[in-house]
């Protein structure tokens, strides 16, 4: 009876792992494989597939921006086309591609990467301007006669040195 909890869990893991196997066989593991495929006769021209390292790179053909890598460009137009891919932090790639009719043909670019030389670029000398504000202050004291501003700016001076003296005065009476 002590072994009745093993041997049902051991037909549980045996079922979950089972059906774990199909379940990636029909649905999600489908959209993982990679089918390399030809185009057919029935759609005119070729196909070219832009691969790079590293992927995200600009592709250029025939000076039209096509796209970032990777991605599979279809042209009704064959023959050989020029190829420029480009990505910042990256030296350009140039070459040429031809699209051969009814084929899918492979373009891949590894990029290298561009190299800085402290000491070969040159910073550009700016001239520094300083600039000089003037605090002006934004409290407002209403004042008992009428004017024109209800309120009038008291500079943040006036009113330290007003506390100061009131302070003075509170010391100099409790003595």
């Amino acid at each position: 009876m002590k072994q009745s909890p093993f041997f049902t869990g051991m037909v549980f893991l045996l079922l979950m792992l089972m059906t774990g196997i199909t379940s990636a066989d029909t649905g999600a593991g489908a959209a993982n494989t990679t089918v390399a495929t030809t185009t057919t006769s029935e759609r005119p021209g070729g196909s070219v597939y832009f691969e790079t390292y590293p992927e995200g790179a600009t592709v250029w053909l025939d000076n039209t921006n096509m796209g970032t890598s990777a991605f599979t460009y279809f042209s009704e137009k064959t023959g050989t086309r020029d190829v420029i891919i480009r990505k910042k932090g990256y030296e350009d790639y140039t070459g040429n591609v031809t699209i051969v009719d009814g084929k899918r043909v492979v373009f891949y670019a590894r990029l290298t990467e561009v190299s800085y030389n402290l000491d070969d670029t040159k910073t550009p000398t700016i001239p520094v301007t300083t600039v000089t504000t003037v605090w002006k202050s934004t409290m407002r004291i209403p004042t008992p006669w009428p004017t024109a501003t209800p309120e009038s700016p008291v500079d943040p001076a006036v009113v330290l040195v007003a506390v100061a003296i009131g302070m003075g005065f509170f010391v100099l009476l409790r003595r």
